[in-house]
C-alpha cells in the first residue's frame, strides 16, 4: 500500500528540491532558533569515535560491569592468610594462577610458550600510572577478561611496555582499554588547582550544576521532537520526500495522534525525519535529507498504525457452539436452572441443562451421522474464528494470553421463550448463536467431593500427564504452587476494583517460599463479564455440565505509572508464611501468606496450582487450581472452596510476548497464516488442520478426565447423591461473586 500513495523525487543532475509554499504548511518558527543551536551538537554525538573499534560510552560500560562476569582466581587458605609485606618497588608481580577451566583461549596462549601477539607502549612506568602492584595486576587481569586477551608487563613494572596475546580483535579493544586507564590514571594524579581563598575549606557539593545539565538535555529534546513536528519552513530543501493518504473521514489523525501528532514522535526521534499532517488534504507528508528507504519506512510504520487500531477497535470474536452429547448422555431438550449471581451488580444468571427423555435404539445411527456433522462444523467455525484473529493481531501492541479453561458455563442474556420449561436440543443450538447472546465461563468444575480423593485421582493420571522436565518424577512429587490473591478498591478511585496477584516460589534455602512476581490487574466489568478479547470460543458440554473456553484475550495489567506508593508498598509487604507442621495448604487451604493493612481489603484468596504437562505432546501444560476464599485478614481456613482447570502450549506465550514489546507501527514476526499456534504430533503430518485436530483431541481428553474428577472412578460421589434437587445435584454451583471469573 506504501507504493500507491508514495511520491519519491530524487536529485538529478545537481538539482535540489526545494520546499514550495502550501496550504496547510504551518510557517511557525517558535524553536528554530533554539533548535538550530543545538542540532548540530545532536547530530555530531551520532558521528563515530576516533577508536576504530570502541567508543568511550561502550569502554565505560564494559568497564561497570557486574563481577559476577569477571574471572576469579582460585587462592587457597595459605594465600588468603598471607601476611608477608608486598614485594620491592620495581619488582615484577607474582602471576596470579587461573584453573584451566577459566583460561580463555589468549591465556592458553601464554602458557603455551606462544609469542605475544601486540606490544603496547604505556608512555612511562606502569608503576608511575598506579602506584599499588595489586590494582596493576588486577587492573590487567579484569581487562583480559573482559575483551578476551591476556595482558602481561615485558619485564617489571618499572617499564611501560606491555605484552599482549589475543587476536585482532582483542589486541584492538585491550589497547583502547589500556588507554582509557592511562586516561583515567593520569586525571586522577594531576594536582588540582584550588583559589586561595578557599584552601582551608570542604568542596562545593552543590548539585545545581547536574540539574542544570539535566534539564539542558531536556530542552534539547523537546526542541528537536518540536521541530520535527512542524512542516518545514518556506524554502527549506529536502533530498526525498513522500506522502500517504490518511482515512480521515473514518479515523480523525488527530483524535488517534493528538493534535500535532504527538504520538509519532517515536519515529521522528528514530528516523530524524518531518511528519505533519495536512488536514485539509488529508494527508502525511515525510521528508527527510538521509535515504529513500527512511521514507518508506516511515510510511510503513504509519500505515500500520491503522491495522493496530483496527485490531483494537474491532468487535470481537465470540462463538457459542453446543458439543454435541454423547449417546450414554443424549437428552433431547434443554432446561435453565438458576445459576450464581454474576459481579458487582449481583447479575442473576441461568445454567443450561440436558432434560427430556434419552435416545432411542432405533435413532442411534442417524444420531451418530448427525453428531458427526455437528461436530465437523463446529470444528470448521472454531477454526476461521482463529485464522480471522491471527491475521489482526500481529499488529496489536500489549500483552496477550492464549488458553484453554475448563469451567461451568453460565448465560446473563439469553433469548428464551416465555413461560416454557425447556426447548428442544436443535433449537437451543441455534438460539444460542444469536446476537444477543451473553455468557461467561466460571470458575467452578463442582468437584463436591474430599480434597484427599481428588487430589489421589489426580497423582495416578499417569496414563495423561507427567511431571514437567525430564518426567521422570511422580506427580506426587511435583509440589504445589501458591499464589496470593487480594481484592482491593484503587486508593485514589475508589470505584474501581483492583486485583494484586503475588506468586510464591520455593527458595533455594529450603526455608519456604519467597515471593517472585506481583500483578496489579484491572477487576471485572459491574456486571461480572471479562473485558471484551480478541477472540472468545465457548464450547458447551450440556451432557457433564464442564464445558470449556477457547480465549485469546489482552491482560488487563495496570500501567506501572499508575501504581501509587500505598500500592507498592502493600504489593512489597506480602510475605510468605510457614503453616503449621499438621497443616498442609493442597489438602486443608491454610493460608500461607500475611498481608500489610494500608489499604482496604475487600476479599482474599489463596490459590494453589498443580502443574503437569501431557504425556502424548508435553509442549501442552495442564493447570489444576485450587482456589480458597477467606473471611477477612485474620481467617487462616477458608469460608469456601473451588477448583478450575487451564490447559495450553508453552509456545503460546513465547510468541504472543513479542506483542509486549512492539514500537509505533511495527508488526509481530510470526506469521499468521501458517497456523504457527496448533502444530501437529507427527512432523509428515501435511494437512494444514491437522494441528488443530490433535489440539481438540487433547481438550476432549482433559475434558473426560475431569468428568471422571467430578463424578469419582466408581461414578457419582455421596455428596451428590445427597445434594436432593436435581439442579443442584447435577450443578452444585454456590453463590457466584465478582471474583470467581477467569
Amino acid at each position: 500500500m506504501a507504493d500507491k500513495y508514495l511520491s519519491i523525487r530524487e536529485k538529478e543532475n545537481a538539482k535540489e528540491w526545494q520546499v514550495k509554499e502550501e496550504p496547510g504548511i504551518h510557517q511557525g518558527n517558535t524553536v528554530n532558533s533554539y533548535f538550530n543551536q543545538y542540532i548540530d551538537e545532536d547530530q555530531s554525538s551520532d558521528s563515530p569515535s576516533e577508536e576504530p573499534f570502541l567508543t568511550k560510552a561502550q569502554t565505560t560500560s564494559t568497564r561497570n560491569r557486574p563481577r559476577s562476569h569477571q574471572q576469579v582466581p582460585n587462592r587457597s587458605a595459605g594465600q588468603i592468610n598471607d601476611t608477608r609485606k608486598p614485594q620491592r618497588p620495581g619488582a615484577r608481580q607474582q602471576r596470579i594462577t587461573l584453573t584451566a577451566k577459566q583460561d580463555n583461549a589468549a591465556k592458553i596462549s601464554f602458557r603455551n610458550n606462544k609469542p605475544p601477539n601486540e606490544t603496547f607502549d604505556m608512555g612511562k612506568a606502569i608503576k608511575n600510572i598506579q602506584p599499588n602492584v595489586a590494582s596493576i595486576s588486577r587492573t590487567l587481569e579484569e581487562i583480559g577478561v573482559r575483551v578476551g586477551s591476556f595482558i602481561l608487563p615485558q619485564r617489571s613494572l618499572g617499564e611501560s611496555k606491555l605484552l599482549i596475546w589475543g587476536n585482532q580483535k582483542q589486541v584492538a579493544m585491550s589497547i583502547a582499554e589500556l588507554k582509557q586507564w592511562r586516561h583515567s590514571a593520569t586525571a586522577r594524579a594531576a594536582p588540582k588547582e584550588r583559589p586561595l581563598g578557599r584552601m582551608n575549606f570542604a568542596e562545593s557539593k552543590s548539585r545545581i550544576g547536574e540539574y542544570w545539565a539535566a534539564d539542558e538535555r531536556t530542552a534539547r529534546r523537546d526542541a528537536v521532537k518540536e521541530h520535527f513536528q512542524k512542516a518545514p519552513e518556506q524554502g527549506q530543501k529536502f533530498n526525498f520526500n513522500g506522502y500517504f493518504l490518511w482515512p480521515n473521514d473514518e479515523i480523525r489523525a488527530t483524535d488517534l495522534f493528538g493534535p500535532s501528532c504527538e504520538a509519532l514522535d517515536p519515529l521522528r526521534m528514530e528516523f530524524k525525519v518531518h511528519i505533519s499532517f495536512d488536514e485539509a488534504r488529508s494527508v502525511f507528508k515525510v521528508y527527510s535529507n538521509s535515504s529513500v528507504d527512511k521514507i518508506y519506512d516511515v510510511i510503513q510504520r504509519i500505515e500500520n498504525t491503522i491495522k493496530e487500531f483496527v485490531a483494537r477497535d474491532d468487535r470481537p470474536l465470540t462463538l457459542y457452539l453446543v458439543e454435541p452429547p454423547t449417546i450414554n448422555n443424549y437428552r433431547d431438550d434443554v432446561q435453565m436452572i438458576p445459576g450464581p449471581l454474576i459481579g458487582l451488580n449481583r447479575t442473576p444468571s441461568k445454567i443450561p441443562d440436558g432434560c427430556g427423555s434419552k435416545i432411542l435404539p432405533i435413532d442411534v445411527v442417524d444420531y451418530e451421522l448427525e453428531a458427526a456433522e455437528s461436530a465437523l462444523q463446529n470444528q470448521i467455525r472454531m477454526s476461521t474464528a482463529i485464522e480471522k484473529t491471527l491475521e489482526r493481531i500481529p499488529y496489536y501492541r500489549g500483552h496477550l494470553r492464549m488458553r484453554a479453561q475448563f469451567g461451568t458455563f453460565t448465560l446473563v442474556k439469553f433469548q428464551w421463550p416465555p413461560r416454557v420449561p425447556s426447548v428442544t436440543l436443535k433449537k437451543f443450538e441455534s438460539d444460542v448463536q444469536s446476537a444477543g447472546t451473553k455468557g461467561t465461563l466460571i470458575r467452578d468444575l463442582q468437584l463436591n467431593r474430599p480434597t484427599e480423593a481428588i487430589l489421589d485421582q489426580i497423582y495416578h493420571a499417569n496414563n495423561l500427564f507427567q511431571a514437567i522436565g525430564t518426567g521422570d518424577e511422580s506427580l506426587v512429587e511435583v509440589p504445589p504452587q501458591y499464589t496470593a490473591m487480594f481484592h482491593l478498591y484503587h486508593p485514589e478511585k475508589t470505584e474501581d476494583v483492583l486485583r494484586l496477584e503475588v506468586e510464591f516460589n520455593e527458595n533455594t534455602a529450603d526455608t519456604g517460599f519467597e515471593a517472585s512476581k506481583a500483578l496489579w490487574v484491572k477487576g471485572l466489568k459491574p456486571d461480572g463479564v471479562a473485558q471484551a478479547a480478541p477472540l472468545d470460543i465457548y464450547n458447551i458440554r450440556l451432557h457433564s455440565g464442564i464445558s470449556w473456553q477457547l480465549k485469546i484475550s489482552a491482560d488487563n495489567l495496570v500501567d506501572p505509572s499508575r501504581i501509587t506508593p500505598r500500592m507498592d508498598a502493600f504489593a512489597n509487604g506480602v510475605e510468605f508464611e510457614r503453616p503449621p507442621l499438621d497443616q498442609y495448604p493442597a489438602l486443608t487451604g491454610y493460608r500461607t501468606f500475611t498481608s500489610p493493612t494500608n489499604l482496604p481489603i475487600l476479599g482474599i484468596e489463596q490459590k494453589t496450582k498443580f502443574r503437569y504437562c501431557l504425556k502424548a505432546q508435553p509442549k501442552f501444560i495442564i493447570e489444576i487450581s485450587r482456589y480458597d476464599e477467606y473471611n477477612g485478614d485474620k481467617s487462616w481456613l477458608p469460608s469456601s472452596t473451588n477448583w478450575a482447570a487451564s490447559f495450553y502450549d508453552r509456545e503460546w506465550d513465547s510468541k504472543l510476548s513479542e506483542n509486549a514489546k512492539l514500537g509505533l507501527g511495527k508488526a509481530a514476526s510470526w506469521n499468521p497464516h501458517a497456523n504457527p499456534f496448533f502444530e501437529p504430533m507427527s512432523f509428515s503430518s501435511k494437512k494444514p488442520d491437522a494441528g488443530f485436530k490433535d489440539f481438540l483431541l487433547h481438550t476432549e481428553a482433559i475434558g473426560k478426565f475431569l468428568d471422571e474428577l467430578k463424578m469419582g472412578p466408581q461414578g457419582p460421589s455421596k455428596a451428590m447423591n445427597e445434594a436432593g434437587e436435581k439442579g443442584k445435584s447435577a450443578h452444585g454451583v454456590g453463590e457466584g461473586k465478582q471474583d470467581q471469573l477467569f
